[in-house]
């Protein structure tokens, strides 16, 4: 997690992570990880947001096992978001990474 001032002087949060196809976390910090479900994944910050972040997610792993595999943002608040992974046609579990940034 980082935190920055932008150039009217507000504190800005950046929170990123990578996760692993089992719901784990690899690396990152300021946030707390829950796998609600094959393929649905909550991200809890640890410091609030005073508005929506934005979060920038992307898949991770080796190409022959992920090359068909999409993740989206399905909800997104203040204090989390949840990713969904999934192939063309289900849910499945995936490993990707992710930046959230926004006003503190």
């Amino acid at each position: 997690m980082t935190t920055i001032k932008d150039s009217n002087g507000k504190e800005i949060q950046h929170v990123y992570g990578g996760i692993n196809p089992d719901g784990t976390k690899w690396c990152g910090e300021g946030f707390r990880l829950r796998k609600l479900r094959q393929g649905l994944y909550l991200i809890e910050f640890e410091r609030h947001f005073v508005e929506l972040p934005i979060p920038i997610c992307t898949i991770f792993g080796p190409e022959w096992e992920t090359f068909d595999k999409s993740i989206s943002i399905v909800d997104i608040e203040t204090s989390q978001f949840v990713c969904a992974t999934s192939s063309m046609d289900k849910p499945v579990d995936c490993g990707f990474t992710f930046i959230v940034f926004g006003n503190i």
